[in-house]
């Protein structure tokens, strides 16, 4: 019986968020979808999903010469640094793809998007979009400029499986996800989450059938 099934549990979504060790001032996060034992939460068993990512909050986004912008990212992982290159070298594709004149009257604070597993028992649900979902719900507020990369799993990705799984994520029209630029950057994607929104569909609980 897979663990998904055991009638004495109950699957559900869960948001944690704690201070970065190494920066007190960035906040590190996982959304998880988990099962949980019986009724408590406090011993939760299998995780079937998580997002992971972080947030930093300085009242400004980075420009290229901002030592600490670069450290945040770069003691995260080669993938965070790939987007602090992308934030700072990009700046007129980004603009350009959110219809804004100038990123930094619009934003003050960036979430990365950082790494998604999803279960391959519970795949094809469309859980990578209700894990987005959940952080937006998380996360949302004035002036925070969000950051992912579309990566399938797999070493030597072509572009065209960037293209397809980013073109995946801007079908969640909530998420108001744009790609940064399908020639140079495929795969990268830009959003604004303004607001803690929730979808109507989405409930705190997850079942199988």
């Amino acid at each position: 019986m897979d663990d998904g099934d055991d009638d004495d549990g109950y699957m559900a979504f869960d948001t944690r968020l704690r201070k970065c060790p190494d920066e007190p001032t960035v906040l590190e996060w996982t959304v998880g979808l988990r099962r949980y034992c019986e009724d408590t939460r406090d011993d939760p068993g299998k995780l079937f999903a998580t997002l992971t990512g972080f947030l930093a909050q300085p009242g400004y986004i980075p420009e290229d010469d901002d030592d600490w912008y670069f450290d945040v990212f770069d003691m995260r992982s080669q993938h965070a640094m790939e987007a602090f290159r992308v934030l700072v070298d990009d700046t007129h594709l980004i603009q350009k793809a959110l219809k804004v004149k100038s990123l930094s009257d619009e934003f003050s604070a960036i979430a990365h998007l950082d790494r998604m597993w999803v279960d391959p028992n519970v795949r094809g649900r469309g859980l990578g979009l209700r894990l987005m979902r959940e952080a937006q719900h998380a996360l949302g507020r004035y002036g925070l400029l969000v950051i992912l990369k579309a990566h399938p799993d797999g070493d030597n990705v072509p572009s065209a499986a960037f293209l397809k799984l980013a073109a995946y994520y801007q079908s969640d029209k909530q998420l108001g996800f744009v790609p940064v630029s399908k020639r140079k950057r495929p795969g990268w994607l830009v959003g604004s989450w303004e607001e803690p929104l929730v979808h109507e569909s989405d409930t705190t609980f997850f079942y199988l059938d």
